[in-house]
């Protein structure tokens, strides 16, 4: 008589337990390194990530960001995540009358806020799946004019708003975990300049390496990640004129590894060029770097 309730209770109690474990490690589960519009957060959770990024390109160019990001949970369906470049280093080569030199235009760079709702969610023993669309805005926070030297599409700010508007997908489980997102950002004019418009899809892939299996007693977990970006943008624009050797596509390949505990993680990740149809061929991307921090806060303030 007494077996019939007890097993009736650990069928119950199973996937309660394995629900549980999974919502305590969704906090472990790291963000995509890549692009933030899809990371997992759970209701009043606020998570803090320092990400430096750095690129060179053919030509002599190069492309220095600090970027801030914090993600909080504000319900159990509502995120909000905001993206500050809080500075941008950007250096060129110029040619005028035949003589070449570089410069360099420092400050601080836009800000991008994405409220994210999720609109689907399925949860499963160790598995979780939700589709979550979100309208973002761009803010001309940074300095459209920090080298009057530098053309204006170098300079660290746009001066310009934008609307960044994506739907975004994620499927974790206590071993790997992947996301994607589309959308599309359009921009607006500032000084009769315009940065074309651009569709951008991304995609990122983490596997666990190390542990082997879960434990009560895990500490940190290892994972493998590889992420892919792909963006096609229009040509710049100024007086209502195309600028020549601006916009075209382009397809960032980046592998890269993470330590993450339930608290922090540390990443080092690659941009690696897989495609460039642009039409600046003295602005192609050579490579990449990126490191970043994540550190996560845990508090019961939310909807």
């Amino acid at each position: 008589m007494i077996g019939r309730p007890l097993a009736r209770l650990v069928r119950v109690v199973r996937p309660t337990v394995l629900l549980i474990v999974l919502l305590l490690l969704s906090s472990r589960v790291n963000a995509q390194i890549t692009f933030p519009g899809a990371s997992p957060v759970s209701a009043g959770n606020l998570v803090m990530v320092l990400k430096p990024e750095t690129f060179d390109y053919t030509g002599g160019g190069s492309n220095t960001v600090d970027k801030n990001v914090l993600i909080y949970g504000a319900s159990p369906r509502l995120a909000i995540i905001v993206q500050s470049n809080s500075f941008v280093s950007n250096s060129a080569i110029i040619t005028e009358m035949g003589q070449s030199h570089r410069v360099i235009a420092n400050g601080f760079g836009d800000t991008l806020i994405q409220p994210r709702y999720t609109i689907f969610q399925q949860d499963g023993p160790g598995s979780t799946f939700r589709i979550a669309p979100y309208i973002g805005a761009v803010l001309p926070t940074g300095e459209d004019n920090a080298n009057s030297l530098m053309p204006r599409g170098g300079q660290p700010g746009t001066g310009a708003l934008a609307t960044r508007d994506a739907i975004t997908a994620s499927y974790q489980t206590l071993d790997w975990n992947a996301a994607a997102e589309v959308g599309y950002q359009a921009n607006t004019a500032a000084a009769g300049y315009r940065v074309g418009n651009t569709l951008f899809a991304d995609a990122a892939f983490h596997y666990r390496m190390w542990p082997l299996e879960l434990g009560e007693e895990v500490g940190g977990e290892l994972y493998a990640s590889i992420e892919g970006n792909y963006t096609s943008s229009m040509a710049n624009r100024i007086g209502g004129q195309s600028i020549p050797g601006t916009g075209g596509q382009t397809l960032l390949m980046d592998p890269g590894i993470i330590y993450t505990t339930r608290l922090y993680s540390f990443t080092l990740s690659g941009f690696l060029p897989a495609y460039q149809q642009i039409r600046d061929n003295g602005n192609r991307l050579n490579y990449g770097l990126l490191g970043a921090f994540r550190y996560s806060f845990f508090t019961s303030n939310h909807w």
